[in-house]
């Protein structure tokens, strides 16, 4: 299994070592760390990647001049405070090992003995809390400008692939609501009411939509690139087909499989910051529901586990989770039962330990909040606000009708 440990970078302090699985939720309070993490890991999963499917030349540019932690900080946004001489990432991948031990040395990029073996193509996306930017900015991908390619830059542009596959012809049904649809006609984002032909700019949408639309498009379309080959350049192909014929002159079925495992997606990583946003308590149920669903539909397309990995603080999001742990914990339990099988979306189940959850305390310390002896995600820390308005009534409550 892959894991990572990050330490004093920002308000982290020691994630402790975290196993990757396929589903995963980070929760905490405002600037508790949350995006930190989910960007640094990202990064590792997008630096395997970037070495799994090209040559040696890519672990010796990021292991020297410090590349590694500069592309980090440049790519996603991070100010230099957030590092210090103590800072640390360890990652173990499935392919290669990461290995920061302060800021002032170069990283360690190892690959593991069954690298060649092993190593695949992946399709990763970073969708970030400012995602209504594509939405409220007309022609977004004109107007912004960054001298060098960071998260938002890169967000842009995979906004503008993936929604060029929703025509009039084929909408994408927004899975948050009930009603509506996604067109994009000629580069225009248009909203659509189900069985009526008036469009609307989403520039003139709801906030929720505004937000989630982007989202649900673009996890629509990354899901199922799953199983199918990745654009690839004819200059890249051709310097892919000179380097292997160069080092033996001919091609054997073993390069031919290699260059195939490069060129398909073989899983696909959602990071996602904060799904909830403007939604609705059932569109944010929905929303999660269609997130797992996606993922679930994707893993048989390809020959590695996919990854959900997302930050938040609704207690909407959790509490949906914690519905398909408790459908995959019954249907383990009691696997022959028709009663469950008429309850359980099977569209969604996942093993109960492929969901993990933490929470990020005050000390800049992550703890597992999976409750082992139920199987579910304690909401505790994220509904402190309960204890507060039962206090508060029961002391109201005390001095109208305690009968002083």
């Amino acid at each position: 299994m892959a894991t990572i440990q990050i330490r004093n970078i920002g308000p982290i302090t020691d994630t402790g070592i975290i196993t990757l699985t396929s589903v995963m939720l980070v929760i905490g309070k405002q600037s508790s760390g949350k995006s930190t993490f989910l960007k640094i890991l990202c990064f590792c999963r997008w630096m395997e990647k970037l070495i799994m499917v090209s040559d040696e030349e890519a672990i010796s540019q990021y292991t020297h001049n410090l590349k590694f932690l500069k592309n980090m900080k440049q790519f996603h946004r991070f100010n230099d405070s957030y590092f210090s001489s103590s800072s640390s990432i360890y990652y173990e991948g499935d392919t290669i090992t990461i290995t920061m031990e302060n800021i002032l040395s170069d990283v360690k990029i190892r690959r593991k003995p069954e690298f060649e073996t092993v190593r695949y193509n992946t399709k990763l996306s970073f969708i970030p809390s400012e995602r209504n930017l594509v939405s409220v900015i007309k022609n977004i991908d004109q107007s912004y400008r960054s001298a060098e390619s960071d998260v938002l830059f890169n967000y842009i542009f995979e906004w503008g692939e993936a929604k060029d596959f929703y025509t009039v012809e084929h909408p994408k049904r927004l899975s948050f609501t009930d009603n509506i649809e996604y067109i994009n006609d000629g580069g225009n984002d248009l909203i659509r009411l189900i069985g009526e032909d008036k469009m609307i700019p989403a520039y003139y949408a709801s906030s929720g939509v505004q937000s989630a639309m982007p989202l649900d498009v673009m996890a629509d379309y990354f899901t199922n690139l799953v199983g199918k080959n990745a654009s690839v350049s004819k200059h890249d192909l051709a310097n892919t087909l000179a380097r292997y014929l160069g080092k033996d002159k001919e091609l054997t079925n073993e390069m031919l499989k290699s260059i195939s495992n490069k060129m398909k997606y073989q899983s696909v990583q959602l990071f996602i910051e904060e799904p909830e946003q403007n939604l609705y308590p059932d569109s944010q149920r929905n929303l999660t529901i269609n997130l797992v669903c996606a993922l679930k539909k994707a893993m048989p397309k390809g020959r590695e586990d996919s990854m959900l990995v997302m930050t938040t603080h609704s207690p909407y999001i959790l509490s949906t989770l914690n519905v398909l742990i408790a459908e995959a914990y019954a249907m383990e339990t009691m696997p022959k039962s028709d009663k469950l099988q008429n309850i359980v979306n099977k569209a969604c189940l996942f093993p109960s330990f492929a969901y993990s959850a933490y929470y990020i305390q005050e000390d800049g310390k992550f703890e597992d909040i999976i409750d082992k002896d139920i199987t579910m995600i304690s909401g505790n820390e994220l509904d402190g606000v309960s204890d507060w308005v039962d206090d508060r009534i029961a002391r109201i409550n005390e001095v109208l009708y305690g009968g002083d």
